[in-house]
């Protein structure tokens, strides 16, 4: 046995011994993953960042690494070299992130870059002992939330399957859910006894008899309340869908939201394999998924105005104001005044005056620096978590005025929302 095996096995002897293994969330875009990854970092032993990249941060280091220090060893052969620098990538990877786990005070580290799919074998070859999440989500739902974000920007991710199909966005997205999600199977059934199974809907309709054998799979034990505290607790600020940073809670109302989608746009040529990996599954056909009235119906009772108002002054008055108390040292350099007008109520006009290091927040029309126009009805589901604030801007139905920094935007409503 040559020396860097026996490297390699004393280092695979030093991570069971000190630190537990790594965990990586596999999945196409827009399947729920930085909601999962928001659960996975609320866990006390788990640690959880935004997008790292460490699949392709893998590939490079290892090729800077082969032509470069490996080359000074000039009495290995190429096999052997190779191995010195998957075991030097290996080394650095995993002492950025030991580090890292350590300062969170926490056991265990998970990365969950969609883009990892692309960079499995990488991944293997550098941590063989690695457990990975199987994140599903119907295919549906995803080429929906795929269609609703493109309306503004094209994930990099799915710039190739555009490419591919310029004349049917459709057609491009269901593509990109086909190839990514046949690609994750095929490596769930290579890798049975490392590999576990969970599916969007599940985690946002069963929460605790979904996770609780998850982490148990993970080796570390459920927590009472977690569910309670994903979104109250902390999390390192990183790449993700933006949603989730302004929710509150985890929300059902996108399961079935696919149906949005005109059954026309897809292809008849992809409907045999989406067909198959949906039934693989455990979803409905496509035909069948269509036929079902499983669209989430929005309530139908009507409110009088006085009451309607009554409520959206609570809102201003109690939470928005208890939530500025609250939040407003965590966002220093959000400044100005704000005005958030709210159609369908009498007097509707609302100031949020965040000039000074205290936030103010008045009733009544006044000069402001930025506007914001929504309806009741939105900003009540909004606070019911029936609908995402992000969503709802990206989808034009929030109107913003003097707006130029969408970080400035989005601070906002993490300081009302959070």
């Amino acid at each position: 046995m040559d020396q860097n095996n026996m490297n390699f096995i004393l280092w695979r002897k030093m991570m069971k011994e000190t630190f537990a293994l790594p965990i990586f969330i596999l999945s196409c875009e827009r399947s729920g993953s930085t909601m999962l990854r928001y659960i996975m970092d609320t866990h006390s032993k788990i640690a959880c960042p935004g997008h790292l990249y460490l699949g392709s941060l893998c590939e490079g280091l290892n090729r800077t690494l082969f032509g470069t220090l490996a080359q000074t060893h000039g009495e290995r052969d190429e096999e052997s070299k190779r191995q010195y620098a998957l075991s030097e990538t290996r080394s650095m990877v995993v002492n950025i992130m030991q580090r890292y786990t350590t300062a969170k005070g926490k056991q265990i580290w998970c990365e969950k870059t969609p883009m990892n799919l692309e960079y499995l074998s990488v991944l293997e070859a550098h941590f063989p002992d690695a457990k990975y999440i199987c994140l599903y989500r119907n295919c549906m739902d995803v080429v929906n939330s795929s269609l609703n974000m493109s309306k503004f920007r094209f994930l990099p991710e799915h710039m190739p399957y555009v490419h591919r199909n310029p004349e049917n966005i459709i057609a491009a997205m269901t593509e990109n859910w086909l190839e990514k999600t046949g690609r994750l199977l095929e490596f769930e059934a290579a890798h049975p006894e490392r590999c576990y199974r969970v599916k969007y809907e599940s985690v946002v309709t069963q929460f605790e008899e979904t996770l609780e054998p998850l982490f148990e799979f993970l080796g570390v034990g459920w927590e009472a309340g977690l569910s309670e505290r994903v979104f109250s607790v902390a999390h390192d600020a990183g790449e993700g869908d933006g949603k989730a940073t302004l929710s509150s809670k985890i929300r059902q109302d996108s399961v079935g939201r696919g149906k949005e989608v005109p059954r026309s746009g897809i292809p008849n040529k992809f409907l045999p394999a989406l067909d198959d990996l949906l039934s693989k599954l455990g979803y409905l056909t496509i035909d069948a998924y269509y036929s079902q009235n499983n669209l989430p119906v929005a309530s139908s009772k009507k409110k009088c105005e006085t009451s309607k108002f009554s409520e959206i002054s609570e809102i201003f008055d109690v939470r928005f104001m208890n939530a500025v108390k609250r939040n407003r040292h965590l966002y220093p350099t959000l400044q100005g005044i704000w005005k958030v007008i709210v159609t369908g109520v009498p007097n509707g006009v609302w100031t949020i005056d965040l000039s000074g290091q205290e936030g103010v927040i008045k009733s009544g029309d006044s000069k402001a620096d930025f506007s914001l126009s929504l309806s009741a009805a939105l900003l009540i589901d909004i606070m019911n978590g029936k609908r995402s604030s992000v969503e709802a801007i990206n989808q034009g139905v929030i109107e913003i005025t003097g707006v130029n920094d969408n970080g400035a935007l989005t601070n906002l409503g993490r300081l009302l929302f959070s």
